[in-house]
């Protein structure tokens, strides 16, 4: 059950992401602090995003309750690995074969640690 839950966070902390980089196109840098944050609060998109990445944030502080850190922490890698292939399939990002083998050696390490 607790391996699931880590699953479930690190797909919502990954989509989370996705959502920060669709959103992030729209904010508008240059204008000063003030009108960036109403443009954040304006972007739903965003303030999705952020929320998506909160909620494992929160998640985790039970998981440590419950896990060992050296377990769990390597565990949440699979952002790693999750993003860059939601990346290439909703933004048309590429992977190239370099980086496709790190994140093949993030895979192994996770399952290395889990088996652990």
């Amino acid at each position: 059950m607790l391996y699931l839950l880590v699953v479930l966070m690190v797909a919502l902390g990954a989509f989370g992401t996705l959502l920060l980089k669709i959103g992030a196109e729209k904010v508008i840098y240059n204008e000063g602090a003030l009108v960036l944050i109403r443009t954040v609060t304006g972007n739903p998109i965003l303030l999705v995003g952020m929320v998506m990445q909160v909620i494992p944030l929160v998640s985790w502080v039970v998981l440590l309750k419950f896990m060992p850190l050296t377990k769990l922490q390597p565990m949440i890698a699979l952002t790693y690995v999750i993003t860059p292939l939601l990346a290439v399939a909703f933004l048309g990002e590429h992977v190239g074969g370099l980086r496709a083998a790190g994140i093949a050696m993030i895979v192994i390490g996770v399952v290395l640690v889990g088996m652990s």
